[in-house]
């Protein structure tokens, strides 16, 4: 329990390792109960957006069972592998970002039919603020790191963020009703955070091509 206290490349590692195995059993939470809602409620946000959440789950798995393969090989293979992996995670984020077409598609026409109330709005604005923070924090201190696979995961984190984003602002159209003028500002920040989003991933593509340096 002490090497997560203390100050090293190998305690950093294996908080990011657990910090990343809690974001998923959180995302798969998150995703059975989306895609509940949206079966018993005929809520088509919800069930896309479940979607999305599922393809972040296995991207993380991947990640983070590949390391517990990894663990008994050496340090180059493990590299040589972690670039590969890489890759392979980045463009395939890329396409998962493609999923998020049509919960935007339906946000700005304004079809989620299950409201939540005020309070749970004000408590996930809070949650989202924080979690915005601390993906920043997470983000640049894994960019000094030479394991791509905590960067991997971290790009995963940042997208994650950038979603729940677009998730409280879903909500908060929700509960606080929609205006014509409302509903062109949905649009233009949905656009943007999806624009967002494919800009992230394709640089960080860029940064895992063959003979590019480790982040």
């Amino acid at each position: 329990m002490n090497i997560l206290l203390e100050n090293s490349p190998k305690a950093f590692a294996l908080r990011s390792f657990l910090s990343a195995a809690l974001s998923l059993v959180l995302s798969f939470l998150y995703l059975v109960y989306n895609f509940l809602v949206g079966v018993f409620y005929h809520a088509s946000w919800n069930f896309s957006i479940s979607f999305y959440y599922l393809s972040l789950v296995v991207l993380r798995g991947c990640i983070l069972f590949s390391e517990k393969r990894w663990r008994q090989v050496t340090p180059p293979v493990r590299k040589k592998n972690r670039q590969k992996l890489f890759r392979r995670i980045c463009c395939l984020l890329f396409l998962v970002d493609f999923l998020l077409i049509v919960p935007i598609a339906l946000m700005v026409l304004s079809q989620r039919p299950v409201g939540v109330g005020k309070i749970t709005a004000i408590a996930l604005a809070a949650y989202t603020t924080y979690r915005v923070i601390m993906s920043i924090i997470r983000f640049r201190k894994s960019s000094r790191s030479e394991n791509l696979s905590l960067f991997s995961l971290k790009i995963i984190d940042m997208a994650d963020t950038l979603v729940s984003v677009l998730t409280l602002q879903n909500t908060m159209v929700t509960v606080f009703g929609i205006g014509e003028s409302m509903l062109e500002l949905t649009a233009y920040t949905s656009g943007a955070i999806f624009l967002a989003l494919l800009v992230f991933t394709a640089v960080l593509i860029r940064k895992g091509t063959p003979g590019k340096k480790e982040p």
